[in-house]
């Protein structure tokens, strides 16, 4: 009883001081939870490392006894059971939002400093949570930026692609259709023009014919039958001429086989008269048909070369739109590449320019996420031991020691104390019985006995006592053991 009461008297009072710390989260997402569950673990690590501990340590000189003897590992484990965090979650009706509460506390004989730890342990929280968000945006910005480049120089491959082979399939593309058939069109009409020119150059050639032949004619009436084959044999190359260019059915041939049958059948050009009076002088009338004549000619060669040339451009755009399905195809396939390319780099780009404004504004947009809800104050009272359970548990172990050593000595004890033991061991009667003879001579051994029994009795319990109580005094270590169930 003794050494109980001494313990409970004299261990020192263990003051706890708890600040809190609020976690601002408007969303509550699986995945958003997951990463602030890990976020929070990794800041209750580095604000319970060894080098932050031991820095509070040697700021507020905690544990003044026990470095003297103790080593650093045993001061921050010894810190490390002081310390107790609590984190409680809460989410809005709604589903919109949630807040998270982390209550850091600390336990220790000083209640001024117990009141300066937590709310120094509180401090680490933001300024941790602070420093991580500045880290994590840094590294997505640089993590963003070398994305970027590496995008960047793959759209520019793409987007190179794209216009070489644009470049080299000019007027095969799709959007070039409408333009193709606008100029196809116009080639068809100035090809339609040009035919009709040229037939009308045909005609006026013919006409310059037949008049030539008609004055040659007049001027040598005696020699028509050469005249007639000269005419076959120019109808006849024309008709050769237009055979290698176009098919029997075309106008102009047509046209010239028709001539060439008509002189064929013609039997006044086969014949000639006998006798013919003497022609007149036309030589210049001659001659300025035969310039007329030669300037036709130059005219429907220059015709026909213009329609050649249409009909080749015909035949060019003709191919181009033949062209455009192919083109497509091979145009959409380099262009799905491109597109998907640059959606990615848009959306990059966006998100690049995101992380250097959260970067920039990272200490005052909307203040850190984490935030001191209430800083820890002096607490007024104790939170241990407490002493009249203590002395409740004291006193009954004392009781039941006592009731165990009465039983122990009750049972360790042989000796016969009356007659009726000795009848019961012996099995035998008992004749005689001698009172005890007591004399003044053993009253006074009996007392000194006594006396030095209980002399000893209290010298042993002071001594147990003062041990007791040098043993509990300032030992907040053993408190921490007694009210850890409380804790």
């Amino acid at each position: 009883a003794a050494v109980g009461v001494t313990l409970v008297t004299s261990l020192p009072n263990v003051y706890r001081a708890t600040a809190t710390v609020l976690v601002e989260e408007p969303r509550v997402e699986a995945a958003v939870a997951a990463e602030l569950d890990r976020r929070l673990q990794m800041i209750s690590q580095e604000i319970l490392s060894r080098a932050r501990l031991e820095a509070i340590i040697h700021r507020f000189s905690l544990y003044p006894r026990m470095r003297s003897w103790a080593s650093a590992d045993e001061l921050v484990a010894r810190m490390r059971r002081d310390v107790h965090t609590r984190f409680e979650a809460s989410t809005l009706a709604t589903g919109a939002g949630g807040t998270l509460t982390v209550a850091v506390g600390y336990r220790g004989t000083d209640p001024v400093t117990v009141a300066g730890v937590a709310n120094a342990l509180a401090d680490l929280y933001v300024e941790e949570d602070r420093r991580l968000r500045a880290q994590r945006a840094s590294g997505t910005v640089q993590v963003l930026e070398a994305q970027l480049q590496e995008l960047k120089q793959t759209l520019a491959a793409q987007e190179s692609e794209v216009a070489s082979f644009q470049e080299r399939h000019v007027g095969e593309l799709p959007q070039q259709s409408d333009a193709n058939l606008a100029a196809l069109e116009q080639l068809h009409a100035d090809l339609r023009a040009v035919s009709e020119e040229r037939m009308r150059a045909l005609d006026r050639r013919n006409e310059l014919l037949r008049r030539l032949s008609e004055l040659e004619a007049e001027g040598a009436p005696a020699a028509p039958a050469a005249r007639a084959q000269s005419r076959l044999e120019k109808l006849q190359d024309e008709l050769r001429d237009l055979r290698r260019r176009y098919s029997d059915r075309y106008p102009d041939v047509v046209r010239v086989k028709a001539e060439i049958a008509a002189l064929a059948d013609d039997p006044a050009a086969a014949q000639a008269p006998a006798e013919a009076p003497p022609p007149p002088d036309r030589s210049g009338a001659g001659a300025r048909l035969k310039d007329s004549l030669a300037e036709v000619e130059r005219q429907v060669e220059a015709f026909r070369a213009d329609e050649a040339r249409l009909r080749a451009g015909v035949s060019g755009y003709i191919q181009r739109l033949e062209n455009v399905p192919r083109r497509q195809r091979a145009l959409q396939e380099i262009s799905r590449d491109y597109e998907s390319t640059r959606e990615l780099y848009d959306s990059l780009r966006k998100r690049y320019e995101q992380a250097l404004l959260e970067e920039g504004t990272q200490a005052t947009a909307g203040g850190p996420r984490f935030r001191i809800l209430d800083a820890a104050l002096v607490p007024t009272g104790p939170a241990a031991p407490n002493r009249m359970l203590l002395l409740a548990f004291a006193l009954l172990a004392a009781l039941g020691a006592a009731a165990g050593a009465a039983l122990a000595a009750e049972q360790m004890d042989t000796s016969f104390k009356s007659a009726d033991e000795v009848r019961a061991f012996a099995g035998v009667p008992v004749l005689v019985t001698i009172p005890r003879m007591d004399c003044a001579a053993d009253r006074r051994s009996r007392r000194f006995r006594f006396c030095a029994a209980a002399l000893a009795v209290v010298l042993g319990a002071g001594a147990l006592a003062y041990a007791s109580r040098e043993f509990a005094r300032d030992n907040d270590a053993l408190v921490a053991i007694v009210a850890r169930g409380r804790s």
